[in-house]
Formats: structure tokens, sequence, C-alpha cells
């Protein structure tokens, strides 16, 4: 038998203690979605002096994954990312990287396919394909285009 002096009965203590782990746990939800997001690193722009490309370099990291990516629109409408990422943790992990294009109120968005990356191993992953809209807007993309690139993991 177990000796209790708290002189409240067990179905009490156990509401009591629901209640109290409820709102711990809406307490930690509430800190972590009131936390700031991570701001993006500054993309630099850089349009070829022939004016036929424009490429945008940026870095980013997330979970323990960070790498450099270059973004490379081209006049006829091909594009290229090359990105690679680096594991700072002893497990694999899964990335990809992704490329917001907009300008104006126009946009485009690409990304090259996952790749595994060994624990404290780096790897780099590139892709590459036609867009008509980068092709149609180019001269608009070189004049206000802006790139985000990020990492993503998973």
């Amino acid at each position: 038998m177990r000796f209790n002096d708290t002189r409240t009965p067990g179905r009490t203590r156990t509401h009591r203690g629901a209640a109290l782990l409820m709102a711990a746990g809406a307490g930690v939800g509430s800190l972590l979605l009131a936390t700031v997001p991570a701001h993006a690193n500054d993309t630099t722009k850089t349009v070829a002096a022939d004016g036929q490309s424009i490429t945008f370099a940026t870095n980013d990291s997330s979970r323990g994954v960070s790498g450099n990516v270059t973004f490379v629109v081209k006049s006829d409408g091909n594009w290229s990312i090359t990105g690679s990422g680096k594991n700072s943790h002893l497990l694999v992990r899964t990335f990809h990287w992704t490329c917001d294009l907009t300008w104006d109120a126009a946009g485009v968005n690409h990304s090259t396919g996952k790749k595994a990356v060994p624990g404290k191993k780096t790897r780099t992953k590139s892709a590459a394909a036609y867009d008509p809209a980068v092709q149609a807007d180019f001269a608009d993309i070189a004049a206000r285009g802006r790139a985000d690139c990020d990492i993503v993991i998973g």
C-alpha cells in the first residue's frame, strides 16, 4: 500500500497533473511558434558582360547541413542550379536546393533532385532545364530579377 499524506484524492491529483502537463505543452508550443524565422542570406547577382546570362550566388544552412549554390539563367531560357551540401552530423542527411526567381509580378521556382550526404562529408548536386518564362522575360529578369535559393533537408 502506498502512503499518501497529501489529503487529496488520487483522481484529483491525476487531473491536476494532466492540466499542468497541458499548460506546459501549450507554453512550449507557443514559444516555438513565436520564434523568429532565419533571415535569408544575401544573394549576389552578376550579369555577364555580353548580357546573355545572369548568375545568382548565395549560401545557406539548415538543420546541420550547409553549402553554397549558384543559379544561372540564360537568355535562351536555359537555367542551371549547382549546389553543395556539407553534413555536420554523423548520420546521413538528404538535401536539395530550391531557387525562387522573381521579377515584376512574375516568378518561377526550380530545384535540384535530392542527394544523400553521409555524416561529416560534402556532396554536390546540380540540375538544368529550359523554361520558356525565363526566355520570354529575360530582359526584365536582368533589370529587376531577384533569386532566393534555400537548402532543404529531407
